[in-house]
């Protein structure tokens, strides 16, 4: 049963065995098949070694085989090396209980499938009747595929932390972000800055294109918005309307300008033609900044409304600006 556990399980599998298992007999066999060959969960069963004595096809399509190439394999082979071992070291120490009920799971795992390519899956391990094992212990496995589940729950999760016209994140992921990253700046003593960012004069915008091409302009802010995040742990949202937020963890004054200006510049060079537009067509953007640092602040509300008010004195100010709070 020893296997490397810095190795990727070779794809080169042993020939299958053309005769039927020892460990259960041809009766016990056909009615293991006749019960779980149209289930929709892979069902199989390995000896205590870990051997396949019997996959079930949904099992067989699992792990990218078939069910006959499947039977004197190793369920070890399958599995991702951290999970590999585990179920090495638990089917070890079941081979001195031989008489007890035994079970393990579901847990989630990861599957080398034949093919290459790569399963995540729940795994349930339970030992067999001691009526059914001719000559040693015997457990039946459920292999549940996650792919679908993980693939909703991602999307599910997209869909309730981003905005979907820009792709930014949205407000209420805006809002979390800025508190726990208001309390890392409290802890640490670390500078946090803020930029509000308002499109200016959307609604003739809107109005003299249209809204189609209104969000299209959304979009391509966003965009340089997006790109001008000088790290991951930066977070750029949609803050309502044509109005953006970003939050910038451990970032002064300085740097919080510095960004906004990039963004400034970018937005006023911004072509239009691709919508459709003339050519000579630019548009601007006002922005506000705000920054805590040595408890200006007292909560990240009013690091918000700091950076707002800047935000508004920017659009007084003729638009196209950037303006910094005291």
């Amino acid at each position: 049963m020893s296997t490397n556990k810095n190795e990727q399980p070779s794809t080169a599998k042993p020939e299958a065995k053309n005769a039927l298992p020892q460990s259960i007999n041809s009766e016990q066999l056909a009615l293991i098949a006749q019960m779980f060959q149209n289930i929709p969960e892979g069902v199989f069963i390995i000896n205590g070694q870990g051997t396949f004595e019997f996959a079930n096809p949904m099992a067989a399509q699992l792990l990218g085989d078939n069910q006959e190439a499947l039977i004197g394999q190793n369920i070890l082979h399958y599995l991702h090396d951290t999970d590999r071992d585990k179920y090495m070291y638990t089917l070890l120490s079941w081979l001195d209980h031989k008489d007890s009920p035994i079970s393990l799971g579901p847990n989630e795992v990861k599957i080398y499938r034949a093919d290459s390519k790569t399963l995540e899956a729940d795994l349930c391990i339970s030992s067999l009747p001691k009526n059914i094992a001719v000559a040693e212990n015997l457990f039946i496995c459920v292999l549940h595929d996650l792919s679908s589940h993980k693939e909703q729950y991602n999307r599910l999760i997209k869909q309730a932390t981003t905005d979907h016209l820009t792709g930014l994140a949205n407000r209420l992921t805006l809002e979390e972000s800025l508190k726990e990253h208001w309390q890392e700046s409290v802890q640490t003593n670390q500078a946090i800055s803020t930029i509000l960012i308002d499109i200016d004069y959307f609604k003739l915008f809107n109005d003299r294109f249209g809204h189609v091409k209104g969000d299209k302009c959304l979009q391509k802010v966003a965009s340089i918005i997006a790109e001008s995040l000088p790290s991951r742990d930066c977070l750029a949202a949609r803050y309502g309307g044509e109005e953006f937020a970003i939050i910038l963890p451990r970032c002064q004054k300085d740097t919080a300008a510095a960004i906004a200006k990039h963004i400034q510049i970018k937005v006023n060079n911004m072509p239009f033609t691709d919508i459709g537009l003339p050519s000579d067509f630019r548009i601007s953007v006002s922005q506000g900044i705000a920054c805590e640092f040595n408890n200006q602040y007292r909560t990240s509300e009013a690091l918000i409304c700091a950076a707002d008010t800047a935000l508004y004195r920017a659009k007084t100010e003729g638009r196209n600006k950037i303006s910094i709070s005291a």
